[in-house]
């Protein structure tokens, strides 16, 4: 009941429920304050991590190699190495030149190669002509043939030299000089000093000259010719000079670069 008096709130809870409605009125009304934090010291403060520090010795990265400086390392290679090997073409093409004249003998045994029922004559003279062949470039071939031409016997026989063709009977007798006149002059006198030893040689033998084993001029030797430098050696030279000096250049190059 409304007259009840127990239902009538005392003076004390009036009072209590105001001040209860009077703060939270405040409150929402009121903006929020910051929390105030203490003030940092260094106690409180945070480490800062050290900055990583590198090793004594350690490299920066290396990094690769742009294209300009390929192509100016390659054009540089070429450029060198053109210069290089046209220098070294040139030094041996103005190198001391070789010449070579020759002279070709045939041996022969006339009444034997006549007279034999097979090829066993034609089997010995071509043995033979190993052993005039090995005879040419000693003193006692030599000799004589360096005093016809007033010339020391060294001279002659280190010029000398001779070859035997398997499928003939004939003898080549030549020389080499780096004297064109020299050469010829050598190589047709060797020729004709193997026509008259062969015959004085047999004839000290006392063989019959019908038995005889002889040898005749077939091709006198001609003006000597060059034989080196070749054309293919100074190009060779030169191409292996450049070759060798470009792939240097850029090799050298590029571990400079690196270890730059």
């Amino acid at each position: 009941m409304a007259d009840d008096p127990d239902n009538i709130p005392s003076p004390l809870r009036q009072r209590r429920k105001s001040a209860v409605a009077t703060q939270t009125a405040s409150t929402a009304s009121a903006p929020t304050a910051p929390v105030a934090r203490p003030p940092r010291t260094a106690a409180t403060a945070p480490a800062e991590e050290p900055e990583p520090v590198d090793p004594p010795g350690s490299r920066p990265p290396r990094t690769r190699p742009s294209a300009r400086f390929w192509a100016v390392l390659i054009a540089s290679g070429l450029v060198v190495g053109l210069i290089v090997g046209a220098v070294a073409a040139y030094a041996v093409h103005q190198g001391t030149p070789t010449y070579q004249s020759q002279a070709l003998l045939e041996i022969d045994q006339a009444h034997a190669l006549a007279n034999s029922p097979d090829d066993g004559v034609v089997a010995k003279l071509s043995r033979l002509r190993y052993k005039y062949a090995g005879l040419i470039r000693t003193q006692v071939f030599a000799t004589p043939v360096a005093s016809g031409l007033g010339l020391p016997p060294g001279a002659v026989v280190g010029a000398l030299y001779a070859g035997v063709d398997p499928n003939s009977l004939l003898l080549a007798v030549g020389a080499r000089s780096s004297d064109r006149a020299r050469a010829e002059s050598i190589a047709g006198a060797a020729a004709q000093g193997l026509v008259d030893y062969a015959r004085s040689e047999q004839t000290a033998a006392q063989i019959p000259a019908a038995l005889q084993v002889t040898f005749s001029i077939v091709t006198p030797a001609g003006p000597a010719a060059k034989v080196s430098p070749t054309r293919r050696r100074v190009e060779l030279v030169g191409l292996g000079a450049f070759l060798f000096v470009a792939a240097g250049t850029v090799g050298f190059g590029y571990l400079w670069r690196r270890d730059s």
